[in-house]
């Protein structure tokens, strides 16, 4: 049993001390960046810096001076409207380096503080996605996620692509931990009648009859067959959420053929991991174009190069480029 135990032990250590060219994390820091100073450069455009950054009685929303617990921005700044300009450039200026991946490791770090203030700030304002977007980016702080396609790379090499230098697998594998954990969890917290049979499977009719968060007029959806649809989407919802940690198995398995019997070689065989990853891409997609909500659906697919092998972006770029017709092609 002690052998048994070490053999495990040692096997667990190996896996998170295994390296890994840096595309697929960079990819992350690129698209969730890109996400967040599309965010923060929409809440300025909209006029919205100072109600959302600023404190009541003075030019904003927040409450904050008048709790006993004032956030540390506001012990150390006034309640001014230049203040919530400030701390609203501290998060959009980081976000534009790390972006870039400039000082890429300080820039998350800044954006990670100043992020935490606003959300202590103005609570009410803080969103789900916003506590995710929070761990990838404590997360990037530790990852050499500059270590390709960013100025850190060009600076330290002299090209932007970096020198190819492995880094460490483990992050990438940490994001996928959390993806899955994040799916199973909404799965687990959809509690509400109509996410279940007893409530008719109704969830996405009555989402897409909000007028505060449906895109478009849905109102056909209350006729059949369309009504019907609905209740199919709520129920793969249901059903793709809560077997979500399979992913991490049919993960395993690829990882290790021959492990697990027919069922691990076949699983194996046809990638069926790709079905709920494909899944879940079409599901963001389709949210991000027929409801309003924010950042969310655009934030979760630039997590999701995380599932990608860094050594698979180079073939499906060439399969694409294969597949494309050349000068005079038909």
């Amino acid at each position: 049993m002690q052998q048994r135990l070490a053999r495990w032990w040692a096997a667990w250590v190996d896996f998170w001390d295994e390296v890994e060219h840096p595309r697929s994390l960079a990819l992350v820091r690129i698209g969730l960046a890109l996400c967040l100073v599309y965010d923060l450069a929409h809440i300025w455009q909209l006029d919205l810096v100072l109600p959302l950054y600023g404190v009541a009685d003075e030019v904003g929303l927040s409450d904050a001076l008048m709790r006993e617990d004032t956030p540390l921005f506001y012990r150390w700044m006034p309640g001014t409207a230049g203040s919530a300009r400030l701390l609203h450039a501290a998060m959009l200026l980081p976000a534009i380096s790390l972006l870039l991946g400039f000082f890429t490791r300080t820039s998350a770090l800044v954006l990670l503080v100043a992020w935490a203030q606003f959300a202590s700030i103005m609570p009410y304002a803080d969103r789900g996605i916003d506590t995710l977007c929070r761990l990838i980016i404590t997360l990037l702080i530790f990852a050499p996620s500059g270590a390709w396609l960013s100025v850190d790379a060009m600076i330290r090499t002299g090209s932007p692509w970096g020198d190819g230098a492995p880094v460490g697998a483990w992050a990438r594998r940490l994001l996928i931990g959390q993806l899955v954990l994040m799916y199973f969890s909404a799965g687990i917290l959809k509690n509400g009648l109509t996410w279940w049979p007893f409530g008719h499977f109704t969830a996405l009719y009555f989402a897409l009859q909000d007028p505060a968060v449906a895109a478009y007029d849905f109102s056909f959806v209350r006729d059949q067959p369309f009504f019907l649809f609905t209740q199919l989407g709520t129920m793969t919802t249901m059903l793709y959420q809560l077997t979500y940690p399979l992913v991490l198995v049919l993960m395993w398995w690829h990882r290790n053929p021959g492990r697990g019997g027919r069922i691990a070689a076949l699983a194996t065989r046809y990638r069926l991991e790709l079905l709920w990853i494909g899944v879940g891409f079409v599901f963001h997609v389709i949210l991000g174009i027929v409801m309003n909500l924010g950042i969310f659906p655009w934030a979760m697919l630039s997590l999701y190069p995380a599932f990608v092998h860094p050594d698979a972006w180079p073939r499906l770029v060439a399969r694409l480029r294969g597949a494309s017709p050349g000068p005079g092609g038909a």
